[in-house]
């Protein structure tokens, strides 16, 4: 046999074995170094975002599918963790809606987590859910306290940047919500962060900090029986969100329940703003269970989560 033809039919055995090992052309999976969390998540990365190029594909978008997990991001303060609940659903084929779900002072995202009970929600209406760690417990809220002088509202803007190299993510479908501590956060990412968030759903906690930008959707619940977060500061900040979003004067108001009082700003030029006042309620998480987290009596005739994933369902950001 002729030696050129002998070298041809060598170099192509190469390229063929090459190819196998490869995986074909499109991206490879990438190996992460990160070990597996001590809890429930399935995977925990490294604190860096990966590199497009090297992630995983489902559909036409990057992700890891669904599932929970621990994901972290570095900032000049160090790591910010948070956990990430993918739905059940997903398949990376369009972009889902977002929640952030901010823990109350002293609390932790897995407290959060289990005392909301918005996974089952984020499963039924289709959204990713994030529950970020407040650095030492707990989120600086500006003009209330910030004595820490942590960048909080720049760690979430980040995270979301995060999340938008991971998965499929409608940008016009970013919410959060969370209570006390938390909910005052859910506020102060909406007022200053509007570009971003389309709406916020604050839980015994909600706050009016001078917003300027797009209209931010409201839905908020306060307890009458609150204590640590003392229910008349609640119906002012209502208003304020109400007129920022232009709203008119005067909500209608109905009772939906034996102690429950619903007030919502409709026909508003901007967004919808809705109050839910639970009459002897403590500060609480109207519909979890009971002793699972926040002080006093819990409300037991609605469900918070259930009704903010249904507000949501119907908000979108403006371009």
């Amino acid at each position: 046999m002729d030696n050129r033809i002998v070298r041809v039919a060598f170099i192509l055995a190469l390229l063929l074995v090459a190819g196998a090992c490869s995986g074909g052309d499109g991206p490879s999976t990438p190996q992460s170094t990160a070990t597996k969390s001590p809890g429930d998540a399935p995977w925990s990365p490294a604190p860096v975002a990966w590199l497009p190029d090297r992630a995983a594909r489902i559909g036409g978008c990057y992700t890891r599918g669904p599932g929970d997990y621990i994901d972290a991001i570095e900032r000049l303060e160090g790591a910010r963790s948070f956990r990430l609940h993918i739905p059940t659903g997903y398949d990376g084929s369009h972009g889902v809606p977002v929640v952030f779900n901010f823990h109350g002072q002293g609390r932790s995202a897995e407290d959060q987590d289990n005392y909301s009970g918005l996974i089952p929600v984020a499963d039924t209406e289709g959204f990713i859910l994030v529950s970020p760690e407040g650095a030492y417990h707990q989120w600086d809220i500006l003009g209330v306290y910030a004595d820490e002088g942590n960048d909080d509202v720049g760690a979430v803007s980040e995270i979301l940047d995060y999340l938008k190299s991971q998965f499929c993510i409608d940008p016009g479908r970013v919410f959060a919500t969370g209570i006390s501590n938390g909910g005052q956060m859910a506020a102060q990412v909406g007022c200053l962060l509007p570009y971003q968030f389309a709406g916020i759903a604050p839980v015994a906690g909600i706050v009016y900090q001078g917003c300027d930008g797009p209209p931010v959707a409201v839905i908020a619940f306060h307890g009458t029986e609150d204590y640590n977060v003392p229910y008349e500061s609640a119906p002012e900040a209502v208003r304020e969100w109400a007129r920022y979003n232009r709203c008119p004067d005067t909500p209608e108001t109905e009772r939906t329940g034996e102690f429950v009082v619903r007030e919502s700003y409709f026909g508003c030029e901007g967004a919808p703003v809705v109050f839910y006042t639970l009459e002897g309620g403590g500060h609480t998480w109207p519909g979890a269970e009971d002793d699972t987290g926040g002080i006093g009596p819990t409300n037991h005739e609605i469900r918070a989560s259930d009704l903010l994933g249904e507000f949501f369902r119907n908000v979108r950001r403006g371009p």
